[in-house]
């Protein structure tokens, strides 16, 4: 009876210390939890980082400047020209166009009949308006033969191209 005990504790006893050194390296090593990588390292003092100063978390940085402008002024004229050729036929407008629009605007705009618009050219434009805020969406308006215009245009990085998500007339002010 006390070699059956003195087994029964040696066997708890070796259970024990196995279960607190953990793996001794016979076996692979298994997390129970599986690590998801987000992305983002921690930011602990120390670590080499600036307290998150420079850390944007997927938002694109996007700035303001001369080449901006300019590159959004050409693309809103280019597309107004493109826009206003109404004895075009339709597959041939829609094809000039479609490269510079964006995909939801397109998709509206292969409905638009180019007989049923009303510009035959730009007589002033592009007038650029935007939030101070906000690099990345633009206003372009254009004085037309058929009244003043407008057409709305987005970028999605600072290398991205202006694509147009709506042309319309400009609601007159009172």
């Amino acid at each position: 009876m006390r070699q059956h005990l003195a087994l029964t504790v040696a066997l708890a006893a070796a259970l024990c210390l196995s279960a607190c050194a953990g793996n001794t390296g016979t076996e692979p090593a298994t997390d129970p939890t599986p690590t998801v990588n987000t992305g983002q390292e921690s930011n602990h003092a120390g670590a080499g980082h600036d307290d998150g100063a420079d850390e944007h978390y997927g938002i694109p940085e996007v700035t303001w400047d001369a080449a901006a402008e300019k590159s959004v002024k050409d693309t809103a004229a280019k597309v107004m020209g493109l826009f206003a050729r109404p004895e075009v036929p339709e597959a041939t407008w829609f094809a000039d166009l479609a490269p510079h629009l964006a995909p939801e605007y397109a998709e509206d705009a292969k409905y638009i009949d180019p007989a049923r618009v009303p510009i035959r050219k730009t007589t002033d434009g592009p007038a650029i308006s935007r939030d101070a805020g906000n690099p990345m969406t633009v206003t372009a308006t254009f004085a037309t033969d058929a009244g003043r215009w407008r057409v709305l245009l987005h970028r999605s990085g600072q290398q991205q191209p202006w694509l147009v998500t709506a042309i319309s007339p400009q609601e007159p002010t009172s």
